[in-house]
């Protein structure tokens, strides 16, 4: 493959627990433009009393990453949304239509934690869907409501939701358990998204390309294309 896309990265500096400097920002940039990712939709976490950083900060430091793009020609385009979490924050900013969808799409990168129950995702992903935003759930196999019966992904699927899993967990990176589930998945075609959820260069760094050769050996070219180029491509509405 020669074209990747990344659209759940967190390389906007100041924001969350990603990139914690200006170099870093830079540094995972340019990794993502050697790797071959031509586009990036930065995706800065929002969760109630952890990541707060105002829209307005995000978008300061995105004209920043913009203008290092800029200056450096690298081969890539980026686009900026966030990384919801879906917490009673999420659902009011939901109600009065104060969300960034990712690119120039209408979807959304939510995300969950092991204390949502299962019954609880569904209701959220439904809010979502009803809001008018098509939901993309985040790193679906950390949840421990989803991952204790893989078929529970085919009804997020069922319901609307897409789903995206991270890089590194396709590697092995994560654990054993984390890399059999998300194979699974695509044994079962039940990824819509590979992202790499890159947060700094050492800690859980830029993997995309090491990942897109994996996925392209077990599971073929055309597979390996639509997870990691053409299905992020259609969500952000470039093409």
């Amino acid at each position: 493959m020669t074209e990747l896309a990344d659209i759940h990265c967190h390389v906007l500096p100041y924001v969350d627990d990603g990139a914690e400097h200006l170099e870093e920002m830079q540094q995972l940039l340019t990794e993502q433009a050697r790797q071959g990712i031509r586009l990036v939709c930065a995706t800065p976490h929002l969760r109630h009393g952890m990541f707060t950083a105002s829209d307005a900060e995000i978008r300061h430091q995105f004209e920043r990453a913009r203008t290092f793009i800029r200056t450096q020609r690298l081969p890539v385009y980026l686009c900026l949304s966030r990384e919801y979490h879906c917490d009673d924050d999420f659902l009011a900013l939901l109600e009065q239509d104060r969300l960034l969808p990712m690119g120039n799409g209408n979807t959304l990168l939510v995300e969950f934690s092991n204390r949502h129950s299962f019954e609880m995702i569904c209701d959220r992903l439904q809010r979502v869907i009803r809001a008018g935003y098509q939901p993309l759930v985040a790193h679906v196999e950390r949840y421990g409501a989803v991952r204790q019966d893989p078929a529970r992904v085919g009804r997020l699927i069922g319901l609307g939701a897409m789903i995206q899993v991270n890089a590194s967990s396709l590697l092995g990176h994560e654990g054993w358990q984390l890399k059999h589930f998300c194979w699974e998945l695509a044994r079962q075609d039940r990824i819509h998204v590979v992202a790499s959820d890159a947060h700094g260069p050492a800690y859980r760094p830029v993997q995309l390309a090491a990942c897109a050769q994996k996925v392209e050996h077990r599971m073929g070219e055309a597979y390996a294309r639509k997870v990691l180029w053409e299905n992020p491509l259609k969500i952000v509405s470039l093409k």
